[in-house]
């Protein structure tokens, strides 16, 4: 079956915005950005394979080629982007493949883990062992267990126990994606590492202070490594703050668009 992206799109205002979701979430995730930015905003928002309405992963291919060509077959014209997690690590190859297409970046803790790779061994090691119990535990056809621990540390917050049925089965289904994610997050497979430099967009890096330490590292590595860079950390959130603070992501884009629109 040919693969199917889902587009959501919220609002109606003549500037345009890209929005990534996480791995596990969906677009209907930027709900509530959308409603902080108000009536001056179109959200554009795509259901990466394998998440909400679009097709189903095949459980072999790069993820993250799949929602880059997606994103490609969508967008035509200069748009910001805000982008989350799996989300913001296709946003970066974007922005240094298609300068021209993105007008400014707010990118919400990328889990660009072949940043913590070259610069912090021990923070990537933890990951890497993660990511091959993950591969064990879905080889043995327990998808619910990789499901389980891969979001101990890249959820909400909320137990394993106390979320709905439907709502772990839908983990348990997706948590093949997370694999496929590995060749652009821990390998850079694109390439898109040496040329961090070349990003012209306005770039606002942002984390939440309770997130996992290697996530700090990542951002604080971006944020010097992106020229002019603004490195923000939202005080009370963790990993999914991109959800549950849409706020503090509006204000940043709001601040972006106000100072391109004033040239």
């Amino acid at each position: 079956m040919q693969e199917k992206t889902y587009w959501r799109e919220m609002g109606q205002g003549p500037r345009k915005v890209l929005a990534l979701h996480c791995t596990m979430a969906h677009s209907g995730a930027w709900r509530g950005l959308s409603e902080c930015l108000g009536d001056g905003f179109t959200v554009l928002a795509p259901d990466m394979i394998g998440h909400g309405r679009s097709s189903d992963y095949d459980g072999e291919s790069c993820t993250g080629s799949l929602v880059y060509e997606a994103i490609l077959d969508r967008i035509d014209a200069p748009v910001d982007v805000v982008a989350h997690s799996f989300g913001a690590v296709v946003a970066l190859r974007f922005a240094v493949a298609h300068p021209e297409l993105v007008r400014s970046l707010v990118l919400y803790e990328p889990v660009f883990f072949a940043l913590a790779m070259e610069l912090d061994v021990a923070e990537f090691a933890g990951h890497d062992a993660q990511i091959e119990e993950i591969r064990a535990r879905i080889a043995r056809g327990d998808n619910e267990g990789a499901a389980r621990l891969f979001m101990a540390d890249w959820g909400d917050g909320t137990p394993w126990a106390a979320l709905p049925e439907q709502v772990r089965g839908g983990f348990a289904k997706r948590i093949p994606f997370v694999i496929g994610s590995q060749n652009y997050v821990a390998f850079d497979t694109p390439g898109t590492m040496p040329r961090l430099g070349e990003i012209t967009a306005p770039t606002v890096v942002m984390d939440g202070a309770q997130s996992p330490k290697v996530i700090g590292v990542v951002c604080d590595t971006l944020g010097r490594r992106i020229p002019g860079a603004r490195r923000v950390t939202v005080e009370g959130a963790g990993h999914m703050g991109a959800i549950s603070r849409p706020d503090a992501l509006a204000a940043e884009l709001l601040r972006l668009s106000e100072a391109d629109e004033a040239v």
